[in-house]
């Protein structure tokens, strides 16, 4: 073992790496770890050894190969020798296995690293396993319980004087606002994030703002800056090989083209989008695509496919016990069945999805479910009922909004003026 070579392959695989030549970066901490022995005893040899473990995993998520992150992470916190190690190893496989949506075997890492990171004393620890928990309530629609967790990690990344985390942890709060419906504190999070990472040029958080912010947009129904955030988000995933966002992104331009009529491009993003998504095996941005491509698939009369996609988000959604997906699901399936003339399962579909959109303060998805349930309503009171309450949830999602020309874009868009004009009468 050539010290000066374990140097130069350290050297060589930081400086791909900061010029974001992932794969490049990954072969030269491949070479560097089979040239040191798992047991050496030198020192410095071992520390090189452990950071090109935790950096392969790191780059092996950049890249989309997420089983293999894991397993490095796995075989970092095997080799961790002291507890320092052992925490940011346990959070690591924490954050990947949530990523591939095993959620109980994240849970018990973070819980491992809290104890930890709690009787040492370690307040960036401690922000790191509060800030994964929080991303955890997330993804499983516990909007409110998801903002407390990550609002307290972010004051104490900011105690700890983590910048880099602080910006993550912050975009995440911004995702939970727009679950919730509260686009005027979404945007701003986001905005502000936006803002830091390109300070700071954290080029993974800025091109997630990016997203993000087109997505708050979409939400508005102001699909021509959604579209401009998002072609410049993938320009910017595509030169940094960010896959995992590559997918979403294209998810949501597969979306706005279509919204905005040029059906055949959008498919085409949304084809690609699932084809990333697969390929990564990232279970929130596969069951999101599944999701667009059923409404899209449905709204375009390709009823099957549009079924097909739905059912296998349903069983996504079941098997990860994630509430806000299967809220999806069933939405989804509302509109086939509705488009299919079957008004009682698109009804008892619908209802399905209000119960689980109530428990998770879905706003966006509330207003739409209340909409579509007044079409279809054999009582004219009840279609009354369901037009008040999505009006009510409109005004709820829009008067905050400071931005007046967006709050009028929000407000004068078809699907909504349908509620509000009918409301007002």
């Amino acid at each position: 073992m050539n010290p000066d070579t374990l140097i130069n392959l350290f050297r060589q695989a930081t400086e791909a790496a900061s010029k974001h030549l992932y794969w490049q970066a990954l072969e030269h901490y491949t070479d560097l770890l089979a040239l040191i022995d798992p047991q050496t005893a030198v020192s410095s040899a071992r520390e090189k050894r452990l950071t090109a473990l935790r950096e392969r995993g790191r780059l092996l998520g950049l890249l989309g190969e997420q089983e293999a992150a894991l397993s490095a992470y796995v075989q970092y916190h095997r080799e961790a020798n002291d507890e320092p190690r052992r925490i940011d190893a346990l959070i690591k496989i924490g954050d990947q296995s949530r990523g591939i949506g095993r959620y109980k075997q994240s849970l018990a890492a973070y819980h491992e690293a809290l104890s930890l990171a709690k009787r040492r004393k370690d307040t960036t620890g401690h922000a790191r396993t509060l800030a994964g928990i929080g991303l955890i309530k997330l993804v499983r629609g516990r909007h409110e319980e998801a903002v407390d967790f990550l609002k307290e990690a972010t004051a104490l990344f900011e105690e700890s004087g983590d910048a880099a985390r602080q910006i993550r942890t912050l975009n995440r709060i911004g995702v939970a606002y727009a679950y919730s419906g509260q686009m005027d504190q979404a945007i701003t999070t986001f905005t502000d994030t936006l803002n830091l990472s390109r300070k700071i040029g954290q080029q993974d958080t800025a091109v997630s703002a990016l997203n993000n912010l087109g997505e708050c947009h979409q939400d508005l129904f102001d699909f021509e800056q959604a579209l401009a955030y998002h072609q410049e988000g993938l320009a910017l995933a595509q030169k940094t090989q960010l896959r995992l966002i590559e997918a979403d992104i294209c998810r949501n331009l597969g979306l706005e083209l279509s919204q905005l009529g040029q059906i055949d491009e959008g498919l085409d993003y949304l084809k690609r989008a699932l084809t990333i998504s697969q390929e990564t095996k990232h279970p929130d941005n596969l069951a999101h695509t599944y999701y667009t491509l059923a409404l899209t698939e449905i709204e375009h009369a390709n009823l099957e496919a549009g079924r097909q996609y739905a059912r296998q988000l349903k069983e996504m959604a079941e098997q990860n016990d994630s509430r806000n997906l299967l809220a999806l699901s069933y939405h989804a399936l509302g509109h086939y069945h509705n488009k299919k003339g079957d008004s009682a399962a698109a009804e008892q579909m619908w209802q399905q999805a209000l119960f689980l959109a109530h428990e998770a303060n879905n706003r966006t998805l509330l207003w739409k479910t209340h909409a579509s349930l007044a079409k279809i309503a054999s009582v004219p009171n009840l279609a009354d009922v369901h037009r008040r309450i999505a009006a009510e949830v409109i005004q709820q999602i829009a008067e905050p909004i400071t931005d007046e020309e967006l709050r009028q874009k929000f407000l004068t868009a078809p699907p909504v003026q349908a509620i509000l004009i009918h409301n007002d009468r």
